[in-house]
Parts: structure tokens; sequence; C-alpha cells
């Protein structure tokens, strides 16, 4: 807010208030206008006011660092147009090097050069996700000049990383691992038993099984809409319903001696519900209306989705079963039905690849050994 003290003869300094700097000093901005009525007065405090507002704002521009602008492209655009998931891996890179590099460098101050240093120290230092924090800094830096706070982009004409590309190996249960898992199964507690058999019969990933609401689920045909997936917002410490990794649903198809299970296991979810009366609390949508989920804790609040990877590995080490991550139990799908010659479309669709090359690159080696086999049946014509 604007003051003024009167000097004589129609003579007034006013005041600007701007807080205190870091020592705890007054910081104020002063001028001395001649207004000869107060309505005068208020016009001349009302423009010095503005014109002191946008020279503070051009010098916090000026001088803004690397970090502050983060936290404004955060605020401004990731927060707003992103999905969470993408923020908290953002986080993750800023955190990992990008900050502790970039971080206290005044903005317009970045150049190439800079960037170059930064990829070459990650690199040697043996960092990760440099393509990830390579794309996400073009992100950084487009926005820095769209909303003109620098006149040029450092990372125009940089190249992205080239990373040594690693071939993983994929790890899952062959045929007779899996018949010893889903025997070791039937001694698991229902709900982690029913997750896993959702992960190794019918592939789903695990944000796709806590997002299932019993709403989704087909007992007739034997089949489940997978529409949303069940994710836990870090910031706001709430759970909410996002879309699928692909951002498509999609049906997928469950055994029918698996699906008698799953509705058992539903019938008594009701019947806890109805046990637990007032006590119970679901999720609540954007509507504020209850979400029926699948799976839940004993009070109807959801279990985040996470929680079963620390499940898994307790029945892997409780049973002395092969160790094995979470998502090998998806693998352990795929790997065995194209080792029973289940078409790659299918498994395709099955898993929401968006595209059959996904599941070919994944899986197509699977199928070397049966070449032999394959040409083999031309010996009898031979």
């Amino acid at each position: 807010m604007a003051s003024a003290t009167a000097l004589g003869n129609d003579k007034y300094k006013i005041f600007v208030e701007l807080g205190y700097d870091e020592r705890g000093k007054r910081i104020r901005k002063t001028k001395t206008v001649t207004a000869k009525s107060d309505r005068a007065l208020k016009k001349a405090m009302t423009e010095f006011e503005i014109e002191v507002s946008k020279k503070t704002e051009s010098s916090k521009a000026e001088n803004i660092t690397f970090e502050q602008f983060v936290e404004r492209w955060m605020d401004m655009y990731v927060k707003v147009d992103l999905t969470v998931k993408t923020r908290d891996t953002y986080r993750c890179y800023l955190n990992k090097g990008v900050l502790q590099s970039l971080g206290k460098f005044k903005l317009d101050k970045i150049k190439p050069y800079h960037m170059v240093v930064f990829f070459k120290e990650q690199k040697e230092n043996g960092e990760k996700s440099l393509k990830g924090k390579y794309m996400m800094l073009k992100s950084i830096f487009s926005k820095a000049r769209k909303w003109g706070l620098i006149k040029d982009n450092p990372m125009i004409g940089i190249d992205s990383p080239q990373v040594e590309k690693r071939d993983r190996e994929i790890k899952f249960y062959d045929e007779k691992q899996l018949k010893h898992l889903l025997k070791v199964l039937d001694n698991v507690y229902p709900k982690h038993r029913i997750q896993i058999k959702l992960s190794v019969l019918v592939g789903l990933r695990m944000t796709e099984i806590a997002g299932i609401r019993i709403e989704n689920i087909n007992y007739k045909d034997n089949s489940i809409l997978i529409d949303k997936t069940l994710q836990y917002d870090q910031e706001t410490k709430r759970f909410f319903l996002g879309p699928t990794k692909t951002k498509r649903p999609r049906i997928v198809y469950v055994p029918d001696v698996f699906m008698k299970e799953i509705k058992e296991y539903a019938k008594q979810q009701r019947k806890l519900e109805n046990a637990c009366g007032s006590a119970w609390n679901p999720m609540l949508d954007e509507n504020e209306k209850p979400v029926n989920l699948l799976f839940t804790k004993t009070n109807g609040f959801p279990s985040h989705p996470d929680s079963l990877t620390g499940r898994w590995r307790e029945i892997v080490e409780r049973h002395n079963l092969p160790h094995l991550n979470l998502h090998g139990l998806r693998h352990t799908y795929a790997s065995y039905a194209v080792s029973k010659g289940v078409n790659f479309k299918v498994i395709q669709e099955q898993l929401g690849h968006t595209d059959i090359k996904q599941t070919l690159n994944t899986y197509s080696h699977l199928t070397n050994k049966d070449r032999q086999t394959a040409s083999d049946i031309f010996s009898a014509i031979l």
C-alpha cells in the first residue's frame, strides 16, 4: 500500500512499502509529487504504486534463479497440464543432480556450454535417466523462453545424451514354477492371493489391479473393464483414480475358475462393508461419492498400490520361491501364453500394449526354441 506525507505548497512525498530485506531493513520506494487536491494525490499514489510494482516484478524476473523458476514451472505448467506421476518423476530428476548443478544459476545466465558440462558430468558419474532429464530440461527452458524470462534457450542445439542400451533379461516363472506358485497361493491371505493371480493369470499392472471397482467386473462373460488406475498424490496425501498407462480402457478376460474366486471375494467385501456400517471409510471421487474398489483395507479405505510389493517379497521368502519381482508376474503371464501358442494380438490386447510391435519386441524371443520344431514339420515331405 502507498502512503503520503505532506511537505507543504501542495507537495507530497509518496511511500511504497516493499517489506524487509534479509537483514531486517525496511525496503521502501519514494517519490515527490505535486497534487492540488485529494483526488489528484490518490491518483498519483496509485500510479506510483503500479510503477513500483512493475519495476519490482521486472527486477525479480531478471534475477530469478533456475531453482526459483522451476517451482513456477511446476505450479503453472506441470501441475496444471501433466499427470501426478509425471510431476513426481520430474521431482525425482530434479533432486538427482539437476538442482544441485543448476539450481543457483541465474536463469538468463545459463548457456549451452553449461548444459554440455552438466550432461558430461552426469554421464561420468554414472547417473541414470539422462534422456528423461534431457526432455525435462527442454521443457523447462522452452517455457522460460515462451514466458519471456530468457532470450535464448540454452537447450537449442544440445544433442540428446547417448546412453548405451542395456539388454534387460526378462525374468519370469516357467510352467513348473507357475504351477508351484499357484499351489503356494492357496495358503496366502485372500486379498493378496487374488491380486497376485490377477497379475500372473490375467497380466494386469499393480495400479490397474488396485483401480478395479466392483461394477467393472462382468461375471457372465468372465471379463473385467480396465479403465482406471489407483494413484496416490504425495503432495496432497490423497488417493485418486487416474487413467491407464496408455490412457485407453480395455477389457481383459479371466479364467472361469478364477472368476468364481473373485466373485466370492467380492461377496465377502460386501459383507465386511455391511458389518462396518458407519465405520466404513471408502475413497471418495471428485463428486464426493464412494468408490467401490474391489481391494481395500478392512475399513474400506484404499491400500497403496505399492503395498503389494512388500507382501510379494514376503511370500517369495516364506515359501522359498525363485526370486522374481512383482512385474515378473506379468511377464510370466505373457511367456506362458506365448509358449501355449496364443496369438500375439490377443496377448497385446490383454496386456494393454498400444502397439503389437512392443509385444513382439518384448516376447518374440521366447519362441526361438520352437523354431526348430516348426522347421521339422517339413522333414516328413523331404
